[in-house]
């Protein structure tokens, strides 16, 4: 089978953006997280505003914490105010048929101080709506919805700093039928006291993770001897994608893992549901880039820590060169995993299933681009182990939405 996932280059112009790398000393994890909220929330406000009056973003813990950017454009609210302002000029300006849409902003903080400075974001982004509320996100919650118009669409980021977080009381503003999610699920947190039975802690991580007896699982690894410290993450993580998936409505759930930089262990992960085959594609295209930058700082980090404790250090070829790239193994293992699960889930009797359902069903669950998803298809065309009825004779490299498909009996 001929390899056709493609990886980012990891050199510095990956790190070329508008926040700049010299914010984030100490906090690295934290640019990873920004450079895939950038390009998503570039990608789908632009995309969004051509066919709703009124964009919405929700920030339920807003900060600012440790920003060192004038505009705060190291800050989750502050990406999001300039994809805001951004994709509204644009549409403005449109040469056909310009749109003036409406773009609001509603950001939430519980810390006095930090709740003051969000005092300053209606001068420097004039042409969103800022709102914003002190207090508890999740008391605030219900409220938000019920201001945001049943024709508009949000996009809620809920990034708290711990796992106190009650997901069943965000059901009124997740569950909008126009709305998408991320959350910031803690996973080094969760991985810690998954199994403790503290009277405190346990029912806090029930109220995050409200499925039945999600630690049973856990349990089990327990006393699995071929169980591996992979396997234990996936379970807690799927856990909570079951909850955001039952709790909002949604069809695709998917994540990116977020890893310390000095240790390359997983320290959070980005939690993403939609109920759009367009959401789960940009979300696979930016997270492929994101692993990129992730690699880089991953591999910065190594070198200057060789660097300090030897004198004789020498920076010799390029970056990816000096430190093993984890994603190209990483992104070969998901698409040989993506294209197992394609040739398991397409239907081999009837009139086939059309490959519109099929590939968001395969995004959604392995870390592949749909670019890659349709040249693996293709090539299983070619073979015969996938039966398009309706591709059309010719140099057509991709199949549309409506085609049906069907296995091919090479299989």
């Amino acid at each position: 089978m001929e390899r056709v996932a493609s990886v980012v280059a990891l050199d510095s112009c990956s790190l070329t953006m508008a926040h700049r790398p010299e914010h984030y000393a100490g906090r690295e994890q934290a640019f990873v997280k920004h450079h895939f909220l950038k390009h998503y929330l570039e990608s789908l406000i632009h995309k969004i505003a051509s066919a709703y009056g009124e964009v919405v973003y929700v920030d339920g813990f807003s900060g600012p914490w440790q920003n060192r950017g004038e505009r705060f454009e190291d800050t989750s609210f502050g990406i999001a105010l300039q994809a805001l302002t951004d994709a509204k000029r644009s549409w403005a300006n449109m040469a056909h048929k310009p749109r003036l849409v409406r773009m609001t902003a509603h950001l939430v903080e519980r810390d006095p101080a930090s709740f003051a400075r969000l005092a300053e974001l209606q001068l420097l982004f004039p042409d969103v709506e800022v709102v914003t509320h002190q207090g508890d996100f999740t008391a605030i919650a219900p409220k938000i919805a019920s201001l945001i118009s049943s024709r508009a669409f949000s996009f809620v980021l809920v990034d708290p700093k711990g796992f106190s977080l009650d997901l069943t009381a965000l059901q009124p503003l997740i569950a909008r039928p126009q709305c998408e999610v991320v959350f910031n699920f803690m996973f080094d947190f969760v991985n810690r006291f998954a199994l403790f039975d503290d009277p405190k802690i346990a029912p806090m991580l029930d109220r995050l993770i409200p499925t039945e007896d999600w630690r049973a699982p856990l349990r089990a690894l327990e006393t699995d001897p071929t169980a591996t410290s992979e396997r234990r993450k996936r379970v807690i993580v799927e856990a909570f994608e079951q909850a955001v998936s039952k709790v909002g409505g949604y069809h695709y759930v998917a994540d990116v893992d977020v890893r310390r930089p000095d240790r390359d262990r997983t320290l959070y992960f980005l939690v993403y549901g939609t109920r759009q085959r367009a959401g789960i594609r940009v979300f696979r295209d930016c997270q492929v880039k994101s692993l990129g930058v992730q690699a880089d700082i991953i591999a910065r980090k190594r070198i200057a820590d060789q660097a300090a404790v030897s004198s004789q250090f020498e920076l010799l070829g390029s970056m990816h060169e000096m430190a093993p790239d984890p994603n190209k193994a990483f992104l070969a293992e998901e698409e040989d995993k993506a294209e197992a699960y394609l040739l398991n889930i397409v239907p081999i009797t009837g009139q086939g299933e059309l490959w519109g359902k099929i590939w968001p069903t395969v995004l959604a669950r392995h870390v592949i681009r749909l670019s890659d998803l349709n040249k693996v298809a293709n090539q299983h065309r070619k073979a015969g182990r996938l039966i398009f009825p309706t591709w059309p004779i010719g140099p057509k490299r991709a199949p549309d939405d409506d085609f049906p498909v069907l296995r091919g009996s090479v299989c």
